[in-house]
């Protein structure tokens, strides 16, 4: 790999039309800014594991890969932070809001965690399609994959999220699968609820 000083301004304007070009495709359009600054700064933080790379395209790649990855984990981590709030205003203590309807608010509060402990790119899956209710179809573009490679994401994901989920927690269901009731099970399950 050439040292960067000898890289010409019109390389660098190339690579990053094509990093942001990349990030484009995975992200709303917004944060396209905040994520290529972040990119570009953990390749410089990291160029010695740059330069040294076996395959410094697939080397970027992955530091693109897990900067997407690393934005959705902390849009979620917002999204909770403001479900609790929303929860607290709407089931403040005398509100006559439902039993159950207070067991599925505090049990999705739960969710967040138990997704952000998943591999990224179920993670990823889970929080575009759950989190931020994109069509499986807008999910997949966005994360570059067929729509049948984001299902398959997206219901390993739920399963493994279930699975998570139900050592931790004790989950009473109605018959259409709404959530009644829970009770943590003793231990601790690392998802901070």
């Amino acid at each position: 790999m050439t040292n960067t000083s000898k890289i010409s301004n019109s390389s660098w304007r190339n690579f990053e039309k094509q990093l942001r070009t990349y990030v484009r495709s995975r992200v709303d359009p917004q944060w396209v800014d905040d994520i290529v600054g972040n990119v570009l700064m953990r390749l410089v933080q990291n160029s010695q594991a740059l330069q040294s790379a076996d395959n410094p395209s697939a080397y970027v790649k992955r530091v693109c890969i897990n900067a997407v990855t690393d934005h959705y984990r902390r849009r979620a981590v917002e999204r909770r932070a403001l479900t609790e709030i929303e929860a607290e205003e709407e089931f403040a203590p005398g509100s006559d809001a439902p039993a159950d309807d207070m067991a599925h608010v505090a049990l999705s509060r739960c969710m967040f965690p138990f997704i952000e402990q998943l591999p990224g790119r179920y993670c990823a899956a889970l929080t575009l399609t759950e989190i931020e209710q994109l069509t499986q179809k807008q999910a997949a573009d966005r994360l570059g994959l067929s729509v049948s490679g984001l299902k398959s994401r997206v219901q390993r994901g739920r399963a493994l999220l279930k699975d998570a989920i139900t050592k931790c927690c004790a989950v009473e269901v109605d018959r259409r699968g709404g959530v009644m009731d829970f009770e943590r099970r003793t231990g601790d399950c690392g998802s901070g609820c």
